[in-house]
This record gives C-alpha cells, structure tokens and sequence, in this order.
C-alpha cells in the first residue's frame, strides 16, 4: 500500500484535540500509518491551557466549543468524530454528562456519529469484561482523585490510583515526560487485584510503551490516546482483520477477534 493514503476514497476519522496538546496527532497518525487501511485522521483544535476544575478552566470545556469543533470537522467528511481529551474524567460528572456531549456533538454535525475519550475507556473496559482497574497519570492529586471518583462512581473497583511526583505544568509540558519516568508510574499502578491499568490523558505518550509493559506486567493496559482512535475505528466500521495490531497492545488486538 502506498505511503501516502488515497484521499479520493479514504475513511476519515475527526479528532478535537486540546490546543496545548502535543501528543495525540504524532501517535495517532504512526498507528493509522502502521495499519495497511486507507483512514486518514482529521484533526481540529480547542483552547485548553489548563487542566484543572477551576472556573478558568473549566470554562475551556463549554458545549458550545465541542459543539462547533465538531461542525467543522464535518467540513472534511468525516465519518466520525471523538473529543481527544480526559475533561470528563475529572469536571466532577458522571458518564451521562458525556453521553450528553457526544450527542450535542452529533446533532450540530449533522448525524455524524460522535464521541469521547471518557466514553471510549468504558467501552473498551466493557468490552474487555474488565472491572477492576488501577490508574496511572500525570496529574496534581486532586485531578487524580476526581479520575478515581468518576470510575468508582461508573462502578468500577479502582485498586490503585499512582501519580508523578510532580505533575508537569503547564498542560504542554505533560508530553515531554520521558518513556522511564512513565514507566515508573505505570508499573506501581500494576497491584496484584488490578486486571487492566488506564493511563488516563491524552497529552502522556505512553501508547509506545503498552505492549511491552502489557507483556511484561501480564496486564491489559488502557492507554487515552490508543483507546480514542480504537473507538474511532470501530466506529467506522473497521474490524482489524488480516492486520498484526500485536504491537499496539491487547485492545488493539481484540478488534480482530
């Protein structure tokens, strides 16, 4: 297959990304790249500088800015679009709230199915048949414990929730973590009752490191950025037959099965 996609009948997948995001397009185009599919990502962005639960911040992550991000990925014929980010993780709501999203999103594109990085963590948890879980991030301890919150709250057992030391700031500065010191929070997030790790942000480029701490840990691990695009492809209708997806880790491989 060439190297350069076939733009006069490629599936396009839609992406709103946060604007001091620097992780979600480099990753999710070298797995697009690594799959022998004719999908191309779309990618628009919103202001995100903060991540946080104060006014400021909160703010960034109105409706009404989803709401038009996703009409203008309609421009480009996407047929599906999914908000890149965590904010439903830790804004204090439960999922209904992005169910809610995910629906605006939807009507003002017109139809077009639509989603989130929060709704796409419990999919794939529940496609996995996946309960118990231990959480791995970047985040200050107040955002982790409202990440923990909002699991127990969908009633998932949270047996661990493991942060950095000290959390990166601003936003941007969370993907310039390097591969040990991620490490290094994933493999204390991997307690013993844990059956699936969820490295919940988008802006941590962990997705490198999931098969061989999956392999090494004998855990599934959930990463944000992979986990958005593996439900992105679903929803597209892609099925990953024929392809070696091993290298992504054991979501990624279950969409063949």
């Amino acid at each position: 297959m060439s190297l350069i996609p076939d733009l006069r009948t490629a599936k396009k997948i839609g992406f709103i990304v946060p604007s001091s995001n620097v992780a979600v397009e480099a990753i999710t185009t070298a797995i697009l790249a690594s799959l022998n599919v004719n999908i191309i990502p779309i990618f628009t962005r919103i202001r995100v500088l903060t991540v946080g639960t104060d006014a400021t911040s909160r703010s960034q992550f109105s409706p009404d800015v989803f709401t038009s991000a996703a009409q203008l990925l309609t421009d480009a014929e996407c047929s599906a679009i999914l908000w890149d980010g965590t904010s439903g993780m830790f804004m204090g709501h439960d999922l209904e709230a992005d169910r809610a999203l995910a629906k605006a999103m939807s009507d003002a594109a017109g139809g077009i199915p639509c989603s989130t990085t929060t709704l796409a963590t419990v999919a794939a948890l529940e496609h996995l048949s996946i309960r118990d879980v231990s959480i791995a991030v970047p985040y200050t301890p107040e955002l982790t414990e409202k990440v923990n919150q909002f699991f127990s709250g969908e009633e998932f057992k949270v047996h661990a929730a493991v942060r950095m030391d000290k959390t990166p700031a601003p936003n941007r500065e969370i993907a310039k973590c390097t591969e040990d010191e991620m490490e290094t929070v994933i493999r204390k997030a991997a307690v013993p009752e844990a059956k699936a790790i969820l490295v919940t942000c988008t802006n941590w480029p962990a997705t490198g490191l999931v098969q061989r701490l999956e392999d090494d840990l004998d855990l599934t691990i959930v990463d944000s950025i992979g986990v958005t695009l593996w439900e992105g492809l679903r929803m597209i209708g892609y099925n990953g037959k024929g392809e070696d997806l091993r290298q992504w880790g054991r979501l990624f491989t279950s969409l063949a099965q």
